[in-house]
């Protein structure tokens, strides 16, 4: 047996794959290459039929919110629960950009084979941290291809390291020339780079988030839309960023202002947030669940299940 070959086993072993009989091509990168080997979703008739019905967002689950379980664990539960796709969380253990290429067929194989979709790439690369050019540009890449070989066409990526109020030119400088680099690399694989709307970054902001696209000037630049606490207005956040956002992390605050809430029981009204997104500029993706409630395991999947009761409700 080969080095490569023992190489991946061990891989798969350790994200709880090494049962499966995979038949994985030579390495392939960027372009269209990850979509010619994946197998189509093992959906029934009937399941392919009732996706189709659906009136309200397609629903996953982001796999940091069990960061602390194997990879496959989290497919297969979220799988069992029933969403429609998964995103690979971008660090250890699970999808950080050091797997081979090799390593990622076998988990989109995976994903494939439970009947799921990967709704996009979580990746951390990061426009504007100062990070070495060199490094820089190939992290971009591998985040690219990695996005290509999970056969889908998003990669969530971050800006700025704090938040926009507190930028100066020297700052946006940096990230408008990250982002026009990235984007490049983007526009030629047919990716689209979705910038996590979060604190301590431009994106604090829907007006700064909406800026920097403009800026970088790039079709490929948009928007992963979520709720950021007393910053924003969610529903005007939503309104001002709309027609950039191609994917939701549906977390929510709980009113009392302790812990975590559960999806439909915290302060924002997501239905609100879908018939904005899907209303008034169309988007038709991915409502997805990136942390839960609990401390146990079974206390966190039975948030997991009633979040996704909830986003599965929305129509």
């Amino acid at each position: 047996m080969s080095i490569d070959k023992m190489d991946r086993r061990d891989f798969l072993s350790k994200i709880g794959l090494s049962g499966l009989a995979l038949s994985i091509g030579g390495a392939a990168c960027g372009g269209g290459g990850a979509g010619a080997g994946a197998p189509a979703p093992s959906l029934s008739a009937a399941g392919q039929g009732a996706a189709a019905m659906r009136k309200g967002p397609k629903v996953a689950l982001c796999t940091i919110a069990f960061q602390d379980r194997p990879l496959d664990e989290v497919l297969k539960l979220a799988a069992d629960v029933g969403f429609d796709g998964v995103e690979p969380w971008g660090k250890p253990d699970h999808l950080p950009l050091t797997r081979t290429d090799d390593e990622v067929k076998a988990i989109q194989e995976r994903i494939a084979g439970l009947g799921l979709k990967t709704s996009h790439y979580g990746s951390y690369v990061r426009l504007g941290d100062g990070q070495d050019p060199a490094e820089k540009d190939r992290d971009m890449q591998r985040s690219v291809d990695i996005t290509r070989l999970l056969d889908t066409d998003i990669c969530r990526i971050w800006a700025g390291l704090k938040n926009s109020e507190l930028l100066n030119e020297a700052d946006w400088k940096l990230m408008v020339e990250d982002g026009k680099r990235f984007c490049a690399r983007a526009e030629q694989a047919g990716v689209l780079l979705a910038i996590e709307m979060h604190g301590n970054s431009v994106t604090n902001k829907a007006s700064a988030a909406v800026d920097l696209i403009n800026r970088v000037g790039s079709p490929s630049l948009k928007l992963n839309y979520q709720i950021l606490g007393e910053s924003e207005d969610p529903f005007e956040r939503a309104r001002l960023a709309g027609s950039h956002v191609v994917m939701v992390h549906a977390q929510n605050e709980n009113p009392s202002g302790r812990g975590q809430s559960l999806i439909c029981e915290g302060a924002v009204d997501f239905r609100k947030v879908w018939e904005i997104l899907h209303g008034q500029f169309g988007f038709a993706g991915y409502f997805e669940v990136e942390f839960v409630r609990g401390n146990t395991m079974d206390e966190k999947v039975a948030a997991l299940k009633a979040d996704y009761e909830c986003l599965r409700g929305i129509a």
